[in-house]
This record gives C-alpha cells, structure tokens and sequence, in this order.
C-alpha cells in the first residue's frame, strides 16, 4: 500500500468569487476551507450571510477574525474578541461548529495562537509555503502552493517583484522541483502535486478568489483542480478533516 496522500484547498477572505471558486471545487470533487471575515472587504463584494449558510452546506466555513487586523499588531483583548467573535458570528449564520480559523496574513504569535487555541479551534492556517506535509502543530498549518503570479510580483518594486523567486529558491532542491516547474505558479503547483503524490504528504492549495480574478487565474484554476481530481488514492478533504486525519494517524503510530 502506498503512503497516504492528502488534497486540501483554503480561500480566504470570503469575497463573493469565493461561490465561483466553489463552484469549481464542486465540479471536480474537491474539498475546500472557506475563511471568512465579517467586515473587512466591501459590503458589495463580500459575501452574503445567507450565502455563507448555503456555502457551509458544501464546504467547510473557518474564521478569520471580524474586521481582519494583524493578530501580533493588536493587544490581547482585541485579539480574544476578533477569534472569539468570529467564531460566534459564523456558528450563529451556519448552524454548524466552526472548527478551523486562518491568521490574518498568516502572522500569528504564541499569545494569539494560545486564544485560538483557548477558543475551541482544532485547525490554523498560517501561509507558511512549499510545505507537503501538515507540520507538527494543528494550529499552525503549512501550506503548498499559493495562487498568485508567479514568479514575478505584478509591483514597481524591483525588491518585491522578484520575491516569489527568493522565497521559492531554498526549497527547490529538497522539492526536487525541475526548472521548468519555475514558469508558473500552475506549472509549480502541478509539478508540487505529482511530487506529493508519489511520495505521500499533502498536497495544500490556498488563494483569494477576488485575486484569481484580478490577475486572470480562472484557466489554470481549472486546469490544476482537473489535474488533481486524477489522483482517486488522494483523501481530499477540508483543512480540519486534514488535522484530524493527519494527528490522530500520528497519534496512532506513537
């Protein structure tokens, strides 16, 4: 039997393009984690409390926090009350728990990932990348591949439109990633998902899907969701299902 190979998708946010994104999610049998903040896109592009409900009916709704601030820029009571709060807001529009939440920018330090922690969350994301395993510590989930240009930045800045590049080179030769995976953050994510299937880990997609269209990724969107449908050993699953599959199968093995 082959190692186990875990397919988990987040998208953060809750923009209303995240309905398109799950939509595609739906059309390939793909699992996805949909972190929503109340208050910190623009009422006409965030989505709606009844779409939210109809949304958690599909998918997995996380938190991630009210209005959106950096958790290691705020004080302790603010931050209690933005991951408390949320965690209230979206079990009231569900109906449902909510067992996972996503760090705002995905800065967290001990004393906020304690207040997750105290606040009955059982999964974090962070946006940690080039990961294809889920870590050592359920509130601090890793991720794989981010849906953005790449590898250039769209910006003027010289430093910060060649950062994907410096961020990705240290983990090129312990990916085994080839050169030609480089191209794109498709062909990187493609490359990533073949290498983790072959290998077992999990393979962690996450993105914006206001971001997918501003920069025009719903093509390859689709291509790498078709792309990872074709894996039938693959568990797809939502980013708190991964943690209570991926822990309690190490707690097993202890």
């Amino acid at each position: 039997m082959g190692r186990a190979f875990w397919i988990t998708t987040s998208w953060d946010d809750g923009h209303r393009l995240d309905l398109r994104v799950a939509d595609s999610l739906d059309r390939y049998g793909l699992a996805g984690t949909f972190y929503v903040a109340r208050e910190y896109l623009d009422a006409s592009e965030r989505l709606t409390e009844g779409e939210i409900a109809q949304l958690s009916a599909r998918h997995e709704i996380g938190a991630h926090t009210l209005v959106h601030p950096v958790l290691v820029q705020v004080d302790e009571p603010t931050a209690r009350h933005e991951i408390e709060g949320s965690r209230d807001w979206l079990q009231q529009v569900t109906g449902r728990p909510v067992a996972a939440f996503c760090y705002p920018k995905g800065l967290y330090n001990a004393t906020s990932r304690a207040l997750v922690a105290e606040a009955g969350f059982t999964a974090a994301r962070t946006v940690a990348l080039y990961q294809l395993d889920a870590g050592n510590d359920p509130l601090a989930l890793p991720t794989t591949v981010h849906i953005y240009p790449f590898p250039l930045r769209p910006t003027r800045s010289w430093h910060a439109r060649f950062e994907p590049v410096r961020r990705i080179l240290p983990h090129v030769v312990r990916l085994h990633l080839p050169l030609f995976a480089l191209r794109s953050w498709r062909t990187m994510a493609l490359s990533l998902l073949d290498r983790a299937a072959s290998t077992g880990g999990v393979w962690h997609l996450w993105g914006h899907g206001w971001e997918v269209e501003r920069y025009g990724m719903w093509t390859d969107l689709e291509c790498v969701l078709k792309a990872a449908s074709r894996y039938p050993e693959a568990h797809c699953v939502t980013n708190s299902e991964l943690v209570q599959e991926v822990f309690s199968r190490d707690e097993r093995r202890d």
